[in-house]
């Protein structure tokens, strides 16, 4: 007989995500399916790349961001999306419009859903209440930050050219920076 150390069953345990015969399982309340998080990755971002990344090849370039961060998150694709969808805001006049406002809070969602992503597996169940803490943090973000884009966008002049080359380039650093630390291995 092969026994495990520690074990007092001698290694017999039930598959992962099934109840050990004689068992009932834990009543975990309202649940809904994991993957959820990924179809509302992509609920949020196809539309958000079809609209919001510039013309030519950026649109289908975004989508195919999209597909691989839905389907391998452990890739961190999501960011490089997420850096490509600011980019694109330096490519219309600096001007209040619904898309760069949408842009803001829409970013803010991918990275949320997309740091789930991360950590929650396709394939278990997720109680929505777990979520309440991160989604009342991204309300006490997003409304300071979404009147703030609203007085500075009406009030601001016309932009310097060269200020849309320092915003680009601050972008740019920052999508580095972070993709650098990202996709560092873990140190022991």
């Amino acid at each position: 007989m092969n026994r495990r150390p520690g074990r007092a069953d001698g290694g017999a345990s039930a598959a992962p995500g099934r109840t050990a015969p004689g068992r009932t399982p834990p009543d975990l309340g309202f649940t809904v399916p994991a993957w959820s998080l990924r179809a509302a990755f992509a609920a949020v971002a196809v539309p958000l790349a079809v609209t919001a990344a510039p013309s030519g090849p950026w649109p289908a370039v975004a989508v195919l961001l999209t597909g691989a961060a839905v389907a391998v998150p452990r890739w961190r694709v999501a960011w490089v999306l997420i850096g490509l969808l600011a980019f694109s805001t330096l490519l219309e006049p600096g001007t209040l419009t619904a898309r760069l406002l949408a842009l803001i809070v829409a970013v803010h969602v991918l990275h949320v859903l997309a740091a789930w992503m991360l950590v929650v597996p396709s394939t278990a169940r997720l109680q929505p209440a777990v979520l309440l803490p991160s989604l009342r943090r991204f309300a006490l973000i997003q409304l300071p930050v979404q009147a703030a884009a609203v007085v500075l966008l009406l009030t601001a002049r016309p932009a310097a050219p060269w200020l849309a080359l320092v915003s680009g380039g601050a972008i740019v650093g920052l999508v580095i920076l972070l993709a650098s630390l990202l996709l560092a291995r873990p140190r022991a």
